[in-house]
């Protein structure tokens, strides 16, 4: 699994300040300290723990506002969405093609850089039913902790 580093917190305030300018979105101090948030972390937080995080930094802040500025900061292209078998939406500020590895035990989600996987070859001959414009794939399966525990509960050892 390759290392990436993330997006230094200045430069996705400036993508944040031309792209909000791009799209006529006013750049409020609750766009910044989400976006702020969401960027300083590498667990794909829920809303809720986007929430739980910002509100410890800025008193008053809804639940609601946050939802809507997640989803804010998706439509404009500075976040996305990211899928998990939970269901519970999950958010990642690194827009470059990554991919994931997602725990069906605890719901962690870890970032998994692979050229491999990033340069494969579309489906071709599918362009009159769907045009495809990106892609990422999930890896589903156990961290490391949550199989260390599934092993000693079965007295099993890991390979």
């Amino acid at each position: 699994m390759q290392r990436h580093t993330h997006k230094t917190s200045d430069s996705k305030h400036q993508e944040l300040e031309s792209i909000c300018k791009k799209h006529g979105l006013a750049l409020t101090i609750q766009r910044r300290a989400i976006l702020e948030t969401l960027a300083s972390r590498k667990d794909h937080p829920t809303a809720d723990q986007v929430f739980e995080a910002v509100s410890v930094r800025m008193k008053g802040v809804s639940r609601t506002t946050v939802y809507r500025v997640l989803d804010t900061l998706v439509s404009i292209g500075i976040a996305k969405k990211v899928s998990n078998p939970q269901s519970k939406a999950r958010f990642d500020a690194d827009m470059s093609r990554h991919h994931h590895l997602t725990c069906l035990r605890c719901g962690l989600v870890l970032d998994l850089f692979d050229a491999n996987l990033s340069n494969l070859q579309l489906p071709t001959g599918i362009e009159d039913e769907f045009r495809i414009q990106d892609y990422s794939i999930t890896f589903t399966g156990l961290c490391a902790p949550c199989n260390e525990a599934a092993c000693a509960r079965q007295g099993t050892s890991i390979t």
